[in-house]
């Protein structure tokens, strides 16, 4: 090994560990502090923009419709996008696409502040959108590049902090920046870290060989983009126009059926000796294919809910956005904490066996949160949101370790790719559909307690003594009337809100119990197969290898 001047000693292609002095850092720790960085942003940036959309809608003069595209316009890029991660990274190396994604993020992120109008600020979300939607599945193929099979579960636990601490972190900070400096700051925040994590990877990363000879499926993109765009945009709106509007019906169905065309057209170049966008063969792989059915289930159980808690507080309880940023944080202490812990245990006594309590804890929590009220005190709230804290941190990346642990070095990056779109897909179906049950069972609710005010009744006795006062401090008999009446029907307002979320808490535990089930049937192996000379393995130069498993 070469040594220079500095008494460093210089890295060979292939070497695990960069050694200065008599300090040692091995390189796949390098790694992973190196993705890290990038993931946090793409995740923080997907939470953080919520709590600015009030001051967007000042800001731009827009209504709330329009300035959901702010949201829409990159969610719709990551999922249309992430598909050809896969491409670009065997197109032009892994490193090289990396970087590229990193820097279009970075630069996306600046354009966005500086916006000038709403239309150009959702132009400049789409650019950054398209930096961020191959920076997760990238990140998972660079760490399973480096961590032998056996270290993977430990692996994923540290890299599951940014994944869980990033959407508990968005509300505060974005809260913060929002309540005490301007709305610009929210995207300006990206923009150091991104220049660090330029020069980061830059530095440190290692190139895996490109394949300059794989061609681009152009077919499998634009039939891939319109499926899930359409299917994301469906969703998007199903909040806002319900489940049955002909335009969420049209989009959804439409959508589906273009990735029915998808599937086929994949699986016959596949067959046929071709390059498809993404290779669907590895849903044959049992290990992967179980890990994405339960993984639909423990994302809608774990990120449709974290959807809930800011209506709640801000709408319900009266905090602003910074102090229920500051309410929600314990649990994203406490993710954080059971994240490192449960990717160790995850590679002691396997995958089940850290899922399964932890999905136990989230149904007791959950069960719990069922019963909310409006004068539920915020410490046992707090203590609920850490209960589901520590599941969170046991239940979110034990599956990407299952699902990729019997899958080849060149399988990776379509395996990851595969593995980001279920999740995409999966929390944005989990949002639509609690966001309409919301909406739905509070009309239901309202209807119901409005029928139950009668003069007999407490609230009905309330509207008389109020309607009295009213009038006793000079107001006119129609005025004390409608001023009454509309207090009245603030209260069953509030109250018909909270029935809602407890029955979208309680229509999310029988999500869990699915997910339980479905966990079941992920494989805990971790013995790699003997691999014989000749098997169908590429590993490539200056890595080290990489067993590939068997069914």
């Amino acid at each position: 090994m070469a040594v220079d001047r500095a008494g460093i000693n210089l890295v060979e292609p292939g070497s695990a560990q960069i050694t200065r002095h008599s300090s040692r850092i091995s390189y796949k720790w390098i790694v992973a502090m190196v993705v890290i960085i990038g993931v946090f942003m793409s995740i923080l940036d997907q939470t953080i923009v919520n709590i600015a959309i009030p001051r967007l809608q000042q800001a731009f003069g827009s209504d709330i419709h329009s300035v959901q595209w702010v949201l829409t316009a990159y969610i719709l890029t990551l999922g249309i996008v992430t598909p050809s991660a896969a491409y670009f990274s065997d197109k032009w190396g892994i490193k090289r696409f990396y970087i590229i994604s990193l820097a279009a993020f970075t630069a996306g992120s600046a354009l966005c502040g500086l916006a000038w109008s709403l239309p150009v600020l959702i132009i400049f979300r789409i650019l950054q959108g398209i930096g961020g939607a191959a920076l997760f599945p990238l990140s998972i193929t660079l760490l399973f590049r480096e961590f032998p099979p056996q270290e993977r579960g430990m692996a994923m636990g540290f890299f599951g902090i940014p994944a869980l601490l990033a959407p508990a972190l968005g509300p505060t900070l974005g809260g913060y920046l929002v309540t005490y400096a301007n709305w610009q700051s929210i995207f300006y925040v990206n923009v150091p870290v991104g220049i660090a994590a330029v020069i980061l990877a830059s530095i440190l990363l290692h190139e895996a060989n490109a394949d300059s000879s794989v061609r681009f499926d152009f077919s499998g993109f634009l039939l891939a983009a319109l499926g899930l765009g359409a299917i994301l945009y469906g969703l998007s709106d199903a909040s806002t126009d319900g489940w049955g509007s002909i335009k969420v019906e049209g989009f959804i169905l439409g959508g589906l059926l273009i990735l029915l065309l998808f599937v086929v057209i994949e699986l016959s170049i596949a067959n046929s000796g071709g390059s498809p966008l993404l290779d669907l063969r590895i849903f044959s792989n049992g290990p992967f294919r179980n890990s994405s059915i339960a993984n639909i289930f423990v994302t809608f159980s774990l990120f449709g809910g974290i959807f809930l808690f800011p209506i709640y507080l801000q709408d319900l309880r009266g905090q602003s956005a910074f102090q229920a940023g500051l309410t929600l944080l314990p649990q994203a202490l406490a993710s954080m904490l059971t994240v490192l812990i449960g990717g160790r245990l995850v590679d002691r006594i396997g995958v089940r066996g850290v899922m399964i309590p932890g999905l136990v804890i989230l149904t007791i929590a959950t069960w719990l949160l069922s019963f909310l009220t409006l004068s539920t005190p915020i410490w046992w709230l707090q203590f609920l949101l850490i209960a589901r804290g520590l599941a969170l941190g046991a239940s979110v990346q034990p599956l990407t370790v299952a699902g990729l642990s019997q899958i080849g070095p060149r399988q990776l990056a379509q395996a990851s790719a595969l593995n980001t779109v279920t999740r995409s897909v999966s929390s944005s179906l989990g949002i639509a559909i609690l966001a309409t049950l919301v909406q739905t069972q509070n009309t239901l609710h309202y209807a119901h307690l409005a029928e139950q005010v009668t003069a007999d009744s407490e609230l009905g006795r309330l509207l008389l003594r109020l309607q009295a006062q009213f009038v006793a401090r000079g107001a006119s008999i129609m005025v004390a009337r409608s001023a009454a009446a509309g207090y009245i029907s603030r209260i069953i307002q509030e109250q018909s809100y909270v029935l809602a979320l407890q029955d979208s808490f309680f229509f999310t535990l029988i999500i869990i119990i699915f997910a339980i089930i479905a966990v079941c049937f992920v494989s805990d192996k971790h013995k790699p197969a003997s691999i014989s000379p000749g098997a169908n393995q590429e590993i490539e130069p200056g890595k080290r290898h990489i067993p590939i498993f068997s069914e």
